[in-house]
């Protein structure tokens, strides 16, 4: 299997945040299962090449792996272009797009053209139009596209979705979320195109995708309201914080509806216990949910860093019974599953329509994609309700 990675953020090699990322690291993981022979990360800054031989040195050795990686700088503005141009000399049998977030489309475009099977971290795209146009390519040229929402692997999640799926809930009331990250991620780690984006559209998709897949119901309408205040006064036009309510129905039965509650900043201090903190609650006739996905049973309290609440479920290098180190987690599933199902239809043991029912496709995306373009619409209109359509024709 040849690898194209699109971008060399945080989520790649760590940069800006903390340890070594999460996509190369998951990548040298399944490179003990499945062959990979190379990987090729495709970014801008000069500075990667660097970062990046660094970053995989510390991941080989942890893991005692050997992958092999190659930097290709793109050196102007036309990503589209130039991605093709590598398309057309190099051969590849997926690709994983980690670009901000309005950047999604045109490298996803080419990707699909090429016949590239490909994964995109959240969301798949902003506008409505920009993701049909994409399922379309999709289906024209015969091509899996899957969205990294790795909140469906996450066993909490999974064992949610279990008891709702008995049915012994009752009917659903409301759903909760309150999800929110330090400011080190707006003002340092995403400054460059923070302003291109909002914190529900780059936090909050993940909870509107994670509520669609675990009660099937579709969104209907919302109203939402922003803040603004700490971003603004460093002189970053974004805003602090977004408020979003959601009416759910049930596709089957217009009478059976729940809503949904979104508190989502990006302004908590840095030196708050863990990068995110993130909670739900689930309200039905019949109980209650309540899951907080930050403190998850593990506390750590040091003298010089302070308290912090640890998350290794989510991706970390741990050790196996052999006391060897292993990349797992949730994280690192849903980016190895995709490396799998790329490599079953390379070798034609699966087919697109299995897949299409069973993972966060493009298509399963399009719910995502119409509450992200409802949000940004409705943060113009502060508290009037803006009309979902499109998803029950």
């Amino acid at each position: 299997m040849k690898v194209l990675v699109v971008g060399a953020g945080m989520y790649v090699t760590g940069r800006g945040g903390y340890g070594n990322g999460t996509v190369l690291s998951a990548l040298a993981q399944t490179s003990k299962n499945i062959s990979i022979a190379e990987v090729v990360v495709v970014a801008k800054s000069p500075e990667n090449k660097q970062i990046i031989a660094t970053t995989l040195q510390q991941i080989n050795e942890q893991l005692n792996t050997n992958l092999n990686v190659r930097y290709l700088q793109i050196e102007g503005t036309h990503l589209g272009e130039e991605l093709q141009a590598i398309c057309t000399g190099e051969k590849f049998d997926c690709a994983i797009v980690s670009t901000p977030d309005h950047l999604h489309f045109e490298p996803i475009k080419v990707l699909i053209k090429n016949k590239i099977s490909t994964l995109v971290v959240k969301p798949l795209v902003p506008s409505l139009s920009e993701a049909k146009e994409l399922i379309n390519l999709q289906e024209q040229y015969g091509v899996y596209g899957v969205v990294e929402f790795h909140k469906r692997y996450d066993e909490s999640n999974l064992y949610v979705k279990k008891i709702l799926d008995k049915g012994s809930f009752g009917k659903l009331l409301y759903v909760s979320v309150d999800f929110s990250q330090r400011v080190v991620i707006p003002t340092e780690v995403f400054k460059g195109w923070v302003e291109q984006a909002n914190v529900f559209q780059y936090l909050g998709v993940h909870y509107v995708d994670m509520i669609y897949f675990i009660t099937r119901f579709l969104p209907t309408q919302l109203v939402a309201y922003g803040t603004e205040g700490v971003l603004q006064s460093q002189g970053i036009n974004a805003l602090d914080s977004v408020h979003v309510m959601i009416e759910w129905q049930n596709r089957n039965d217009s009478s059976s509806r729940f809503v949904s509650q979104f508190n989502t900043n990006w302004i908590d201090p840095n030196c708050s216990s863990a990068m995110s903190d993130q909670k739900y609650k689930i309200v039905g006739t019949k109980g209650r949910i309540e899951c907080d996905q930050k403190n998850r049973g593990i506390e750590i309290i040091q003298e010089e860093q302070g308290i912090s609440h640890a998350n290794p479920y989510f991706s970390e290098y741990l050790p196996d019974n052999n006391g060897k180190f292993i990349f797992q987690g949730y994280g690192f599933e849903s980016i190895s599953q995709f490396i799998k199902d790329s490599e079953a239809l390379k070798n034609k043991k699966v087919d697109l329509e299995y897949l299409e029912n069973r993972r966060a496709t493009f298509k399963e995306s399009l719910v995502s994609t119409v509450v992200i373009e409802a949000v940004n619409n409705a943060l113009k209109i502060p508290f009037e309700r803006v009309k979902i359509n499109g998803l029950f024709e």
